[in-house]
């Protein structure tokens, strides 16, 4: 064999080897980010959950809170009808005495 061939041979056997330790490499490295992703998985599912048990009450209260405001609504209705209303003012008013 010539010297050129005897480089070349070694060099594609270096380059090969650099490459699978390259390929091992990434295959650590992508099982590392597959596990990652998974924690990160399961956190935001147990973030949703507990997002979604706190918002549950939360509606009830917001419920609530709209039924009070809706009969305030009837009743307003139904002493309007009545002719309960309460009269206004024919004038405005001014609080504030400018006279000193």
């Amino acid at each position: 064999m010539t010297l050129p061939q005897i480089i070349s041979m070694v060099s594609v056997i270096l380059l090969t080897v650099v490459a699978t330790a390259v390929g091992i490499q990434i295959i650590y490295l992508l099982k590392e980010l597959r596990y990652s992703v998974g924690r990160v998985n399961q956190t935001i599912d147990t973030v949703s959950d507990t997002i979604e048990k706190i918002s549950q009450p939360a509606l009830g209260i917001f419920a609530i809170l709209e039924g009070f405001k809706e009969s305030g609504k009837i009743v307003e209705t139904i002493s309007h009808l009545l002719g309960r209303d309460k009269p206004t003012p024919p004038i405005e008013m001014d609080t504030y005495d400018n006279s000193l």
